[in-house]
Formats: structure tokens, C-alpha cells, sequence
């Protein structure tokens, strides 16, 4: 943690202080009248996710994956179980989270066998789906995988063990900080803000006015999913920034927390030059609750870049949950 709180050091607290102060303003606005839910339509993702989990590119079967999170029909089964029978570890990994964030009781037997995948990475989220189904046999295991020499066993499963919520863990990850690889802290100080440690959550958002990139992103992608008012203002703050990753991951976040103030900026970067951001941008019109954002995704899905196609049908599937999720409200 010691460049952490280098960082920490060198932080304005005038500059932090006007973060946060800001006033959220326009929170909780909705693009479209609660009279007119924009239709979703679905088959062209999902042909792109059909395509895309045989693509040769095992970052692209995973990206695939992890797409399925938030589509809801009979298909996302058998695209799942070709990702947990993939030869890539990556792409088990990523079907296995899935299957764990969804609550998918179907594949129960398959992470009880996964457990002794030859992967620890895959063993990691396979302990973390059963958790998540009620079977918490291989939460043992956490604390070894957890000090493994690989640094990305040690950085997942720090992953895991914030996402699972347990406030125990917090003491296990305070050890694994002192003594871990930078990108390893960084993890751990992810899985200790979403569980609500506060030193962790300075510690993130002196990360998000780090110079080194790769921490600052990684400082967004977090405060993206954490509710605290410090990580919506840092939010905030990422729409401004000269950084269009940065922009994106920002309005992202905000998207999925009702607020449509990154459309704008949204919208102009999912016509970029670049495939990376066009991806970023996609994710992000996905969270974003503006009608418009559907016509956009659709064109998408003819993209050029198979990534940005890929993270297109992301979008629609989130988009397309979102829809349903006021749907259900309304009858309600």
C-alpha cells in the first residue's frame, strides 16, 4: 500500500473537498416518459454473442461471457455451458462469475466439479458461484488462493471476497496488502472499499487523481460499482477529465445509477477512431437510461471491431434489463 499512500500525500484537499460538494444534480432523471418504455429488440446480440463464443480470440469468448450477465432467456444456458467446457481457463473463468452473479442453480454440479479445475483462477470463481448457491465448501480455500505467488490468483480472489460482501474478510486482505505486487493492492484495496472499509475508499479515490493510468481506471471501474456518495462525486469529477477512457467509465457508472449526464459525451465517442473506446462507449449507452440509446447499440452490432460488437450486445442486454426492471415496477 506504500505507493497508495505516496499517492494520498500529494492529494489537494481544496481540489477533494470540491468533489465533493457538488450537488447531484439532475439525479434519478430518466431519458424516457415513464408512458413510453422503448421497445428492446434482442436477436441481433444475441446472433453477435452466438458468433463471438466461437471466435478465436479467447479475450473475445470472454468478453462474450461476461456479456451474458444481464440476458435473460433460455439461450444464456447454452452459451454458458460452452464457456464452462472452453479450453481457455480465461473464458471458464468468466462463464463461472456469471454463473455466480446471476444465481444460476443449473450449473451447480458443474462448479462443484469445477473446484479441481486444473485453473486456480477458474477454482477462484467456481467457490465464489457456489457461495453465491448457498454452498460455502470451498470458502476455505479462499485464504490460500488469496496469498498464491501467481498475482493474478491473488488479485481475483481478493475480487472475489469483495464481491461476496462478507466484512470478515476484511482482516485477510489487510494482511494480503502489506505484502502484494502493486497490481495485487490494487485489488485488495477495490475488495476492501466495496466492503465498506473506510481507509480503502481514500485510498480509491487518491487513486482516481493518480497520473499512472492503469490506477486511475482502475479507481473509476470501482467507484462505478459502489453506492457511497464519495464514489458517485469521483464519478462526477470522470466526466470532466481530458481522458475519454476515463470520460466513459464515468458515465458508465452514472448511467447505472438513473443519471444521463454522460450521454452527451457518450454518444460522441461511439463514433471514435478507436475500436477501445467505441467499446467503452457501448457499455456505457447500455446504462444509460435514454430511449435513443437503442438505435445506436442496434447499429453497433455492424461495427467493424468484433470487441466493440461484442460489448454493443452487452449494452442491449443491460439496456433491455433495465426496460424490463421498470416494467415490472410500473405493474407494480
Amino acid at each position: 500500500m506504500n505507493k497508495i499512500k505516496k499517492i494520498c500525500g500529494k492529494l489537494r484537499r481544496g481540489l477533494l473537498l470540491g468533489v465533493w460538494a457538488v450537488a447531484l444534480v439532475g439525479w434519478g432523471q430518466s431519458g424516457w416518459a415513464v408512458t413510453h418504455i422503448p421497445h428492446v429488440p434482442l436477436a441481433g446480440a444475441i446472433r453477435v454473442i452466438q458468433q463471438s463464443v466461437r471466435n478465436n480470440s479467447a479475450i473475445i469468448r470472454a468478453e462474450s461471457m461476461e456479456s451474458l450477465q444481464n440476458l435473460d432467456s433460455p439461450i444464456r444456458q447454452h452459451l454458458l455451458t460452452k464457456g464452462l467446457h472452453d479450453p481457455s481457463p480465461m473464458v471458464r473463468f468468466s462463464a463461472a462469475m456469471v454463473v455466480g452473479r446471476c444465481r444460476l442453480a443449473a450449473f451447480k454440479s458443474v462448479m462443484k466439479k469445477m473446484l479441481t479445475d486444473k485453473s486456480m483462477n477458474v477454482r477462484v470463481a467456481a467457490i465464489y458461484a457456489l457461495d453465491r448457491l448457498g454452498n460455502s465448501s470451498g470458502m476455505n480455500e479462499l485464504p490460500r488462493l488469496l496469498h498464491s505467488a501467481q498475482p493474478s490468483v491473488s488479485a481475483n480472489t481478493a475480487m472475489v471476497l469483495g464481491r461476496l460482501g462478507d466484512n470478515s474478510a476484511i482482516p485477510l486482505l489487510l494482511t494480503e496488502a502489506k505484502n502484494s505486487s502493486h497490481g495485487v493492492q490494487i485489488a485488495v484495496t477495490s475488495a476492501l472499499a466495496r466492503l465498506g472499509y473506510h481507509r480503502a475508499l481514500s485510498s480509491l479515490i487518491a487513486l482516481s487523481l493518480s497520473g499512472y493510468e492503469q490506477d486511475h481506471l482502475a479507481a473509476l471501474s470501482t467507484c462505478r460499482t459502489l453506492m457511497n456518495p464519495l464514489a458517485i462525486n469521483v464519478l462526477r469529477a470522470g466526466l470532466r477529465e481530458p481522458d475519454p477512457a476515463a470520460n466513459l467509465i464515468a458515465a458508465r457508472g452514472l448511467g447505472q445509477r438513473g443519471s444521463v449526464m454522460g450521454e452527451k459525451v457518450t454518444r460522441r465517442y461511439s463514433s471514435s477512431s478507436k475500436p477501445q473506446l467505441r467499446a467503452l462507449a457501448a457499455l456505457a449507452l447500455g446504462a444509460i437510461p435514454m430511449s435513443g440509446n437503442v438505435a445506436v447499440l442496434t447499429k453497433m452490432l455492424g461495427d467493424p471491431d468484433v470487441h466493440v460488437q461484442v460489448a454493443a450486445a452487452a449494452g442491449l442486454f443491460h439496456f433491455h434489463a433495465m426496460v424490463r426492471r421498470l416494467r415490472t415496477a410500473q405493474q407494480h
